[in-house]
Parts: structure tokens; C-alpha cells; sequence
């Protein structure tokens, strides 16, 4: 079996136990005031708190704060003074409310806690303890618990004031924990060890100079202390604080104190990927137009047509200005289609065709060229005087052009 140990508390808890010491908290309950009795349904209490800084700390957990606990349900910790409260049962209650540290102990002060009773449906104050009469409070553990070592406290109300005579003891706390008891003479928070991971029973029983239960059965509470390595009411299980760590906890500033400063020259990185830039619909349709075709297909009769040039060309004027004009058709072996005279400068010379292989009639005289006589010419009438050959008038491709275009 476990023994219990008392150990000195963490070395957090000594940073910040000289600064809390020194305040004198005065907690006081605006309503509902003592002895109301209350209607069905969930009801509002207000409280009033002096010298106690009320800090939510953010990571670090809670600075200092204040408990709500009615009768013996779990302690309601609070950094506000006001709280919803669920119906009550029928009957009479218990609504003590009190200072607390960031690790859960309870201030010792005189005006650090305030108690009344509340009543529903109809009084019934058997179920309390008599006003003025011995009353034990267990403050911690309650709930899940944290890392060890565990904080026990608990507060006491109207008890026998210790001391009066040397021989003799007011009051005496037993505490057993798993079957193993210890007897306390002094109202000191302990910081313990020899708790066992999972379920503990804890019993508090106040007992009287005699070593009887004191005014029971109100002083003997049995709890169950679940330890599950992780953090609980105890507050938050930190180590050695830092001197900005320390300053909010005791709420001298703000828990936003914490957050990494970003130093000014350090350029703001956006957590979203870039996203592509989209064209617009109409510049892409725009990009997407065909220009003019390169080769051009003749019309019916032969001729190649005019090139079409748009408004929006992205050709300069020089460019076309700069446009050799087309060199006059050379006689050819073979007939040609040429276009017409009035056909304006292309910007793309225009590239041969292939000639048809059977031209329009349209376009050639249907003329047939001139044969010679039955029986032959003789050799020397064919020759001109220069030696050059002697041809029909109008019988070259060229002088056939020629004469269509004078007509």
C-alpha cells in the first residue's frame, strides 16, 4: 500500500503564493439574498467581489477566481459575477460562494467567503447543518484530478477555536484516504503524494477534542478522486513561470501578452496559395479570332479576291505602304489566270496556283491558232529577217491578255 507523503508545492505555485497572500478578497452575494425562497425554474445569481483580481489566463489556465458550490455538488469555478443557476429541488440548500488561488486552494481571509441558504417549494432545515454550528467544506480535490502531487484543502465554518488551553485540541481533521488515515491539528492546504492512478476514496471527517465526529452527520464527507494524468481543477500544471507568465496570471496584463509579437520588417505571409490569374472571357475570345488566310481560293471565274484587312489590324499602315506592286506576268508556256486591274495590294504576296487543266472558255478567244496550208510553208517564210521566228499576231499568251484587257 501507497503511503501518503506530504511534499512542498510546485515551484508555479510558489511564484504566485507571496503576491495572493497580500490581497484581502471581500466576497459578497447580491442576490438572492439568505433564506429566499425561490420558484421553479433556472435563476440568476449576482455577486460582488473587492481586492480579488478575477483572470482568465488563456493557455496558462485560470488566475484568480472565484467558486461557486451548492451543497455538496461539484465546485463551479467563475470569472464573472453573475452566473445562471439551474432550478433547484424542492426543499433547503446551501449556496456558499468563495475566493479561490489558480490552483484551486481557498483564501483564508475572513470576508474571502460568503454563505446562505436558499429554499424551493417549502423550508426543510433538517437537512442542514444548525446556523452557528461546526461546518466542513472540502474544498480539493474534487473532480478529476491532475499530475501529482494533489492538492487536499478544505475550509471550515463556525468551528472550535484552536488553542484556547495548551492541553487541549478544538478540533481535528481525519483524513482517510484508500483505507490509510492521518489525524491534522492545524487548517493548512497539503500538497501530498501516494494517491493511485484511477479511483481514490477520500473521507473528511471532523472530529472534537475527544476524538468523536463534531456535529455530525454534516462533517463526514466521503468523495471519489479520479487521478488521470491530465490536467483538472487543480489549476494549470505548469513549471518555472516567466516574469510575463507570472504578470498574467495575476492578471496584471492581459493574456494577449502571450501571443508571438511579428517583428515589423517581417512580411505577412498569407496562409492561402496564390491563385492563377483568369483571363477575361472577352480578351480570350478576342485572342482566339483567325486572320486572314494565307492562301486564298479563287472565285468562279478565276479571279483571286481582294483581301479582306479589319479595322483592328495589328499591321502598321508602313508595312503595307512598303508592299512592292506585283511584277507584270511573264509569258508562260502554259496559260495563267492573272487578276484583275483593279485588285488592290495584298500585304502577303500572293502565292502561284496550279492552272486548271482545262481553263474556263470564258476567259481564253476561242480563236483556234492559224494552221499551216496544205502542203507546208517553206522554212524561209516562218523566219523574220533578225532570224527570230515569225508568230500569228495575237497568238502568244501575252498579246491574248493584252487584247482582252483593251476590250
Amino acid at each position: 500500500m501507497q503511503r501518503l507523503q506530504e511534499v512542498p508545492p510546485p515551484d508555479w505555485v510558489q511564484q504566485l503564493q507571496g503576491a495572493l497572500e497580500e490581497r484581502d478578497p471581500r466576497v459578497r452575494i447580491l442576490s438572492p439574498a439568505s433564506d429566499s425562497l425561490l420558484p421553479d425554474g433556472p435563476w440568476t445569481l449576482r455577486l460582488e467581489v473587492s481586492d480579488w483580481p478575477l483572470v482568465d489566463a488563456g493557455s496558462l489556465g485560470l488566475g484568480p477566481h472565484l467558486v461557486v458550490q451548492l451543497d455538496g455538488q461539484l465546485p463551479i469555478p467563475l470569472v464573472e459575477t453573475e452566473l445562471e443557476m439551474p432550478s433547484l429541488t424542492p426543499g433547503s440548500h446551501l449556496l456558499t460562494v468563495y475566493a479561490a488561488k489558480p490552483w484551486g486552494e481557498a483564501h483564508k481571509g475572513p470576508y474571502a467567503l460568503q454563505q446562505i441558504r436558499l429554499h424551493r417549494l417549502a423550508e426543510n432545515t433538517a437537512t442542514l447543518p444548525a446556523p452557528g454550528t461546526p461546518q466542513l467544506l472540502p474544498v480539493s480535490p474534487a473532480g478529476p484530478a491532475g499530475d501529482l502531487p494533489l492538492l487536499l484543502d478544505w475550509l471550515m465554518l463556525d468551528a472550535p477555536l484552536q488553542g484556547l488551553r495548551t492541553d487541549s485540541l478544538g478540533w481535528r481533521l481525519r483524513v482517510t484516504l484508500n483505507g490509510e488515515s492521518v489525524l491534522l491539528d492545524r487548517q493548512a492546504p497539503l500538497w501530498l503524494k501516494g494517491w493511485r492512478a484511477g479511483s481514490n476514496a477520500l473521507l473528511l471527517e471532523l472530529l472534537d477534542g475527544r476524538g468523536e465526529l463534531l456535529n455530525p452527520p454534516f462533517n463526514s464527507v466521503l468523495e471519489e478522486v479520479i487521478v488521470s494524468g491530465s490536467a483538472g481543477v487543480n489549476g494549470p500544471h505548469l513549471g518555472h513561470l516567466t516574469e510575463l507568465e507570472r504578470a498574467v496570471l495575476l492578471g496584471d496584463k492581459p493574456p494577449s501578452a502571450l501571443l508571438p509579437v511579428r517583428p515589423p520588417d517581417e512580411p505577412v505571409v498569407s496562409p492561402f496559395p496564390p491563385q492563377p490569374v483568369q483571363e477575361s472571357p472577352v480578351q480570350e475570345k478576342e485572342e482566339q479570332q483567325p486572320g486572314p488566310p494565307l492562301l486564298q481560293t479563287p472565285s468562279s471565274d478565276g479571279t483571286l479576291p481582294s483581301p479582306q484587312i479589319a479595322p483592328t489590324s495589328p499591321v502598321p499602315r508602313l508595312l503595307a505602304e512598303q508592299t512592292p506592286e506585283p511584277a507584270m506576268p511573264q509569258p508562260l508556256s502554259e496559260p495563267q489566270a492573272a487578276p484583275p486591274a483593279d485588285a488592290s495590294p495584298s500585304l502577303i504576296p500572293p502565292v502561284p496556283l496550279s492552272p486548271p487543266k482545262e481553263p474556263p472558255s470564258s476567259f481564253f478567244p476561242t480563236t483556234p491558232p492559224p494552221t499551216a496550208p496544205p502542203g507546208g510553208v517553206p522554212a524561209r517564210e516562218e523566219v523574220n529577217p533578225d532570224g527570230t521566228l515569225k508568230r500569228p499576231p495575237g497568238s502568244s499568251p501575252l498579246e491574248r491578255l493584252r487584247q482582252r484587257w483593251n476590250r
